[in-house]
């Protein structure tokens, strides 16, 4: 039974190429490709913008310096999602101590063509989302020091993926104080959340200079809800689906400002505009169903993850995976703020680093939720004593 969402998972590998074949899209041919090219050449690691994406350059670099095509990229996607897949099985196996849960999220992970499509494509998201999953796996599986010690090029490798790579960091370290911190005595309490504190003013003063080449307030001038529906015949000509009339009296910060200066700037002078846009494009990044999306793919989304959305809240409820709930949900919310202070995509392709982890949220609360109805034989620890 453990294989049958691997079978899935290949059948519709077979699938997608079948019907769509390699894809080496407008990003690629025009960011990753030309920086791989010069890093294969001489490790030229430009430190521009690219730099943000120079873990995955690298990885189609080492492929160009061998003389292998595109395919090859594309294999070695195939084969770590392969790898997440059946890591997201195990993680929810030991999170939830049940063989039903661990092979529903598995399932749904498998049959979701909006995280195994992008496994065809030469972008990011596909090397991005089975990484996260490694570093989730590695936080809660593994106990032994080594391990950690060698897991440490993982961990840097992620953040070089993609510029938000580092919120798995922050989700490490929000399982780790979450574990903690049931245990300390209310000094150490006190001592923890100085840290936090001064552990977020570090994280902002990084987010500043990650963000710094991205024009971020400058796309709230347009109002936009969702990135390229004016360009990809998805929406009406001049229709305002996904935009947002800005007020006449918008005030635009200094040019000069920092990143984070200007979204401060932005806010003080427009924040009901600001607030208005930035809850609204989240709103819609958590819909996830969009009117372009045919009626199946829409049904998948209605039956898949709205459920689990639902169940996610009851997965708090056991208190031994609470640190672990913790630091997926602060995944889910952090890609989400991210949406809300930049813009979604019109692909929905910032969706699918996260759908793992709704995924096994919704498994985890399914446990909590009918759990004590499941059969004896679902406890994977008495199929061990």
């Amino acid at each position: 039974m453990s294989a049958i969402p691997a079978l899935i998972w290949l059948l519709l590998q077979h699938y997608l190429y079948q019907r769509s074949g390699i894809q080496i899209p407008a990003d690629a041919v025009f960011r990753y490709i030309p920086y791989a090219q010069d890093v294969a050449q001489g490790l030229n690691y430009d430190l521009g913008q690219d730099i943000r994406y120079a873990g995955y350059t690298s990885v189609i670099a080492g492929f160009l310096k061998a003389g292998l095509p595109y395919g090859y990229v594309v294999g070695l996607q195939v084969f770590l999602s392969l790898a997440a897949l059946l890591l997201v099985q195990r993680l929810v196996a030991v999170i939830t101590n049940s063989w039903l849960c661990s092979l529903i999220a598995a399932l749904l992970v498998a049959t979701s063509q909006d995280i195994q499509q992008w496994n065809f494509y030469v972008l990011t998201e596909s090397i991005f989302t089975s990484t996260w999953v490694f570093c989730t796996a590695m936080l809660v599986l593994c106990r032994n020091r080594t391990a950690w010690v060698l897991g440490i090029p993982l961990w840097l490798f992620v953040c070089l993926v993609r510029p938000n790579g580092i919120f798995i960091i922050v989700a490490a370290a929000v399982y780790l104080f979450a574990i903690r911190f049931q245990t300390s005595s209310a000094v150490q309490r006190r001592k923890m959340l100085l840290g936090v504190g001064i552990t977020a003013i570090l994280f902002f003063l990084l987010l500043n200079q990650l963000l710094g080449p991205f024009t971020l307030v400058e796309t709230y001038a347009r109002g936009e809800i969702i990135y390229g529906t004016a360009y990809s015949n998805l929406t009406p000509p001049g229709s305002s689906m996904y935009r947002i009339e800005p007020p006449s009296t918008l005030q635009m910060p200094p040019t000069t400002a920092s990143a984070l200066g200007k979204l401060f700037l932005f806010f003080w002078h427009n924040p009901v505009f600001f607030l208005k846009l930035a809850l609204v494009k989240g709103a819609v990044f958590i819909a996830f169903a969009k009117p372009y999306f045919s009626s199946a793919h829409n049904l998948f989304i209605f039956l898949t993850v709205y459920p689990c959305y639902l169940l996610s809240t009851q997965a708090f409820k056991n208190k031994r995976s609470r640190a672990v709930v913790v630091a997926l949900f602060s995944l889910v919310g952090l890609q989400t703020l991210m949406v809300m202070f930049t813009v979604e995509d019109w692909d929905c392709r910032f969706m699918a680093p996260i759908l793992p982890f709704i995924f096994m949220l919704g498994a985890i609360g399914l446990k909590q939720t009918v759990g004590r109805h499941f059969p004896a034989w679902d406890r994977i620890d008495s199929q061990t004593d």
